[in-house]
């Protein structure tokens, strides 16, 4: 029987081949081996963050006191040191991902462009840019499983299950590959996109134009062909305001950057 190892690396090639063949904006492909490297990253970073949320189930159960449920949904879901370990681990486990990701944007725009650059010159700036992502993901992703948990949790006392049940439905909430999925297909693109940016800022961009593809969702679509300053923000039809995709949970749009002529 396949060891969960190697159960993980056969899913994590199938992931590859999935996302290669996915739709995505021309200027991912413009280098294939930016590219592969891109979908090897997500593929990747949806390991990571399933492992992440794997190894959470064990630690979660032990965040609810299983002796006093009642009929409150004011559970709690352990304190604030317990999320802040949780964080911790998390940063761990795809910061360098994005963080390769970020200086794989910057590549990425360099064989666009043609620009050269001098890659180092951009080290800080892009561990900046990543960890500031990674903390923006973190945040996000606990204060979600915090709100899982205790959604679970209240769902089970409505019902008026025992803690063997309540434990059940917290596991099958918790250990969730769609959620891994969804991060996965999306943070990339976040990072390779601050990449992007940094590249075009360093070689003197002055505009970017947001590009998507052809029949593009309701979100991006009244964006394609708009142009704004080096350092202005799209505005998305919700009012969110960002500066450059994924304007979505598995948005491959990209930009286009206009130089100087």
């Amino acid at each position: 029987m396949p060891s969960r190892h190697e159960l993980l690396d056969a899913r994590e090639s199938l992931s590859q081949a999935l996302l290669m063949a996915e739709a995505w904006h021309e200027s991912y492909k413009a280098n294939p081996d930016v590219f592969r490297a891109l979908v090897a990253q997500e593929a990747a970073l949806e390991r990571a963050v399933g492992e992440y949320l794997h190894d959470l189930v064990s630690r979660a159960v032990q965040f609810v006191d299983w002796s006093v449920l009642k009929a409150s949904s004011g559970v709690p879901a352990a304190d604030d040191a317990t999320w802040e370990e949780e964080r911790r681990l998390l940063t761990v486990a795809v910061l360098q991902i994005l963080t390769e990701t970020t200086a794989l944007g910057i590549v990425g725009g360099e064989s666009t462009y043609g620009y050269p650059i001098a890659f180092d010159s951009l080290d800080d700036a892009i561990m900046h840019s990543a960890r500031k992502q990674v903390a923006q993901l973190v945040r996000g992703a606990t204060d979600t499983t915090r709100k899982l948990i205790r959604e679970s949790i209240a769902q089970s006392i409505a019902l008026g299950e025992d803690a063997h049940a309540a434990n059940e439905r917290l596991m099958k909430v918790i250990d969730n590959p769609i959620r891994a999925v969804t991060i996965a297909q999306t943070e990339p693109v976040n990072a390779y996109q601050s990449g992007y940016a940094l590249y075009a800022k360093q070689t003197g961009a002055i505009s970017k134009e947001w590009d998507g593809l052809i029949g593009a969702c309701k979100i991006c679509a009244p964006l394609i062909g708009t142009t704004v300053g080096i350092d202005e923000m799209f505005v998305l039809p919700n009012g969110a305001e960002i500066p450059h995709p994924a304007g979505h949970p598995r948005c491959r749009c990209s930009l286009i950057y206009n130089y100087p002529e």
